[in-house]
């Protein structure tokens, strides 16, 4: 349209206003009236959109309330296109006015009692607007009383709600519609989804922030779904109590919790503003203690498949797509990895798996789990990433969430991007491929993320670091002496078993990935066949074996049967001292240990162990034992069976008698287990021997080579120091330390071993893990009525009496002989990883509460240090506070002649903003200081 144009005879165009998706919004003058007004055509008119349009305006047309747009007329142009005149309001968005800047109380409250009168009006009428949202609340003249409500494009009233919800219509805004909304649970949709929108807009109003937060739809469904907002008063402690608890209630899961519409919302309000107490601001109550709430690692597949992008690209509204089918289909699929499995209202899918073994076993199971959602929608674009969320049995949220979320965004984009729109592999995060490294294979893709192409066959690649092979160091002893052991077995001919033990992440994988690569330089005839127990298949009669047989017959699992049968003959056949008539039968029956079932006419005695499970039960072991020997004529054979802690009797019963019976062959068996793995099996070795070698902790002189080889020898010899005593021995700690150096993330303890350190933390009981959290808020030194303090009173003390000898005990903390505050016991924890361990598994909430009380407990206790006053006020939530301790340790910084420390203290102070007398008091010593330093280095400059 262009000015001048003249619509339905009534209303000239002047100019564009505004335009999008739906279509485009003129100013227009109404030669009726001689009045401006908005004149909304529609974009592109198809029946689904015309009758959407139409809908809007018979709406408005009934609708007559001073809150609410004015409807001055609708029709359809001469062009059958659908047009609606409403009258012209001048003014800015609250949406605009948020960007800005929060509102104070009373303009909330405003736009509060505003919209719900507007809400009271439509809800009268049985209309839900389904779309209360900052950008749909007008400030007319740019005011807050002037507000009125915008929009009701997707509203419904309740003749038409089921039935156009069922066809999939617009449902709302993420982050403001109703969980009800998102799930698209048609039956309770009514005006209380739009008092949760409300309740949402009036709480970013209050405290500057939205309710629910997250950069991509899959993340703000979630939290909206599973996740509580922060209660107002715990962003803004100085508002009045009463206002916070009934923003609660609006925002609650439950509808039936909520104000019944706008008008049960209004008498609230009444209500409120009539006690007189109500604008009292009390101090918070919310957390007075450390919660039972715990971050746990977690591992989080996300799909989705790729749709056609909406007609103006954008992400603001959500179409109905609940893939109930899909979704059943998976819970099958997914119970083997212990996934949970969820389904969110834009048609994402989400596997989350917790709580599974250490993290390294997790992230496998994880992958293996993302691996098959990919085959299951070779259509989707499939991602993994591993995190820590708060994980309460639903949909977990927290930072996890949202790099998921990111990493989908990023496939959908790459994969709409390329002609024939097909999805990349899977698609990881950094965390997920430092765990997965050794056991899959990886490619670099674009933005720092990775592909995720198939499982590697075990025993065939070591751990890389900084994109290169991990350096070998420390173990060139054991290497020796289990060189020897096999050569010896190999020259006798004897058999003969070893077992490796060791802690997780100390080395064990390396040094059998270094033994099988100098035995194949060494020994080129030698045959190794590689197998590795899992968590998921543990105990399931030869699981371990046929994991070593699949490996050997170059079986994936992804062929036809009848190609796996003719891998099983070809290894079979390699032996070359069993005739045809022995391979099928052997085959056969390996095939059972395997999981390929051959078709019972393949071998007479085969069919008959079919009709007969004590007789199959007999000749599995029989076939195994004529394969072995037969192989065993061809030359040495070892057996590598990595991770048997999670293998089965039967597989270790049949090698045990193999061992036995194969008396003069090349025969040798290296078993590879965590240290539990006697518990688990603990007779199975009965009668034979075994050579038992126990992994200890890295040597310091090897670790400090590894860090120098990958670091350089330009790291200061105390960083150096540093990397090594926080790993202890630990070989798989110190290369993710290297690595978090190298990336820049010094400061931060990895999330890799954050999830391995947790997996000890999972062994100690829940109201131990409590305590500890608390006591992490102190740092690596704490004082039990400190750490009391944080938990409240309510059975504290009782917690630290059982609890603590226990902890001494187990040698997770150690107990001061003297204590920093007189009459106070302090204590440390033994190790700095565990209490970073526990210092992460701090819910966000907790961890600010936490070294807030632990401030307070500090100042009562009579701490002199003013910086760690201020940091733990900092972070606590309390800058006013932080500010003034910042300012009295700069001025002990400068008291101790170091200007360096006082100048960096009071640009703390500054940048929490500092105000007034305090401001002119750090600026002064920022300056003095800065000087101060100038003049030594200038003096050092010319002494030189």
């Amino acid at each position: 349209m262009r000015p001048g144009e003249v619509i339905d005879s009534r209303f000239e165009i002047e100019r564009v206003a505004a335009s999008g998706g739906m279509g485009t919004i003129y100013r227009a003058l109404d030669r009726t009236t001689g009045a401006p007004v908005a004149l909304k055509l529609l974009g592109q008119p198809d029946r689904s959109a015309s009758h959407r349009f139409e809908h809007e305006a018979r709406i408005l047309a009934e609708l007559d309330h001073p809150r609410i747009v004015r409807h001055v007329a609708h029709g359809v142009t001469p062009d059958e296109v659908p047009y609606l005149a409403m009258e012209w309001l001048e003014g800015e968005s609250l949406a605009q006015r948020l960007a800005r800047q929060k509102l104070d109380l009373e303009e909330s409250v405003a736009v509060l009692r505003a919209t719900a009168e507007a809400l009271g009006a439509a809800h009268a009428r049985g209309i839900v607007h389904r779309d209360i949202k900052p950008g749909n609340l007008l400030l007319v003249g740019g005011e807050v009383a002037g507000l009125k409500v915008l929009d009701f494009g997707i509203a419904r009233t309740k003749r038409t709600l089921g039935a156009l919800t069922r066809t999939g219509s617009v449902m709302g805004t993420p982050g403001y519609m109703a969980p009800e909304q998102a799930t698209g649970d048609r039956d309770r949709l009514d005006a209380r989804a739009d008092i949760f929108s409300l309740g949402a807009v009036v709480f970013e109003c209050l405290t500057g922030r939205p309710a629910f937060q997250g950069q991509h739809v899959m993340a703000l469904l979630a939290k909206l779904l599973m996740e509580d907002p922060p209660r107002v008063r715990h962003l803004r402690p100085e508002l009045p109590q009463e206002l916070d608890d009934f923003v609660a209630r609006m925002l609650a899961k439950d509808p039936e919790q909520r104000p019944r519409d706008g008008s049960a919302v209004l008498e609230a309000l009444d209500a409120l503003e009539r006690d007189p107490s109500s604008g009292l601001a009390a101090p918070p109550v919310l957390y007075e203690a450390i919660t039972t709430g715990e971050l746990r690692l977690l591992s989080m597949v996300a799909a989705k498949e790729l749709h056609p992008a909406s007609s103006d690209g954008s992400a603001n509204t959500l179409v109905a797509a609940m893939p109930g089918d899909l979704t059943r289909k998976l819970h099958t699929s997914a119970q083997p990895f212990g996934a949970r499995v969820d389904a969110l209202a834009d048609g994402t899918i989400v596997l989350s798996i917790a709580g599974v073994g250490d993290a390294v076993e997790q992230a496998a199971r994880a992958a293996r789990c993302a691996l098959k959602l990919g085959q299951i929608l070779p259509d989707a674009s499939v991602v993994l990433a591993t995190g820590r969320a708060e994980h309460t049995g639903s949909l977990p949220v927290g930072p996890v969430m949202d790099r998921a979320a990111s990493l989908l965004a990023l496939a959908e984009l790459e994969a709409r991007a390329r002609p024939e729109r097909k999805p990349d592999p899977v698609r990881i995060d950094d965390v997920t491929r430092a765990l997965l490294d050794a056991r899959f294979e990886i490619e670099a893709a674009r933005s720092g993320t990775f592909f995720l192409l198939h499982e590697r066959e075990v025993g065939r690649s070591a751990r890389t670091l900084l994109g290169k092979p991990s350096p070998y160091v420390g173990r060139d002893r054991e290497l020796r002496n289990l060189r020897e052991l096999l050569e010896d077995s190999f020259s006798g001919p004897e058999p003969r078993a070893i077992l490796i033990t060791g802690p997780p992440g100390i080395g064990k994988s390396r040094l059998r990935h270094e033994l099988i690569e100098v035995l194949r330089e060494r020994h080129p005839e030698i045959t190794v066949a590689v197998g590795r127990g899992d968590s998921l298949s543990a105990g399931s009669p030869f699981s371990l074996l046929g994991s070593a047989l699949r490996g050997a017959a170059g079986i994936t699992g992804g062929e036809p049967a009848p190609a796996q049968r003719e891998r099983l003959l070809s290894l079979v056949a390699r032996a070359p001292a069993l005739g045809p008539g022995d391979r099928t039968r052997i085959a056969a029956f390996l095939g059972e240990i395997v999981g390929t079932p051959f078709p019972s006419e393949a071998d007479p005695r085969f069919q008959e162990a079919r009709q007969s499970p004590a007789l199959m039960a007999d000749q599995i072991p029989l076939a195994y034992l004529d394969f072995m020997e037969a192989a065993c004529a061809a030359g040495p054979y070892l057996l590598v069976l990595e991770d048997i802690q999670w293998g089965d009797a039967a597989s270790l019963k049949l090698i045990a008698r193999v061992l036995r019976e194969l008396r003069d062959r090349p025969f040798a068996v290296l078993y590879v287990a965590r240290v539990e793995v006697r518990k688990v099996f603990p007779i199975l070795w009965e009668g034979s021997e075994v050579h038992e070698m126990t992994l200890g902790a890295l040597p310091r002189r090897a670790a400090e080579e590894l860090v120098r080889q990958m670091l350089g020898d330009g790291l200061p010899p105390a960083e150096v120091a540093r990397l090594v005593e926080r790993a202890s021995g630990n070989a798989f700690y110190l290369e993710e330390l290297i690595r978090a150096v190298a990336e820049g993330r010094a400061d931060r303890l990895p999330e890799t071993i954050l999830g391995m350190v947790e997996a000890r933390l999972e062994a100690i009981p829940p109201e131990a893990r409590r305590l500890l959290r608390a006591a992490s808020v102190f740092g690596e030194t704490f004082w039990k009525q400190g750490a009391l303090a944080l938990l409240g009173d309510a059975g504290g003390s009782t917690l630290a009496v059982d609890w603590l000898p226990w902890m001494l005990q187990r040698e997770l903390l150690e107990r001061r002989e003297q204590s920093r505050f007189s009459d106070q016991e302090e204590y440390a924890f033994r190790h700095a990883l565990i209490r970073d361990g526990c210092y992460a598994m701090l819910p966000d909430h907790d961890r600010a509460l936490g070294h807030r009380l632990a401030a307070e407990w500090l100042l009562q206790a009579g701490e002199h240090d003013a910086k760690v006053l201020a940091e733990h006020f900092e972070r606590g939530g309390e800058p006013r506070l932080a500010v003034e301790f910042y300012l009295h340790a700069a001025e002990q910084a400068l008291a101790g002649s170091d200007s360096a420390a006082a100048r960096a203290l009071a640009e703390r102070g500054l940048a929490l903003g500092a105000e007034r007398d305090v401001e002119a008091a750090l600026r002064g010593i920022r300056e003095g200081a800065t000087s101060t330093l100038r003049k030594g280095g200038a003096a050092l400059s010319s002494s030189s």
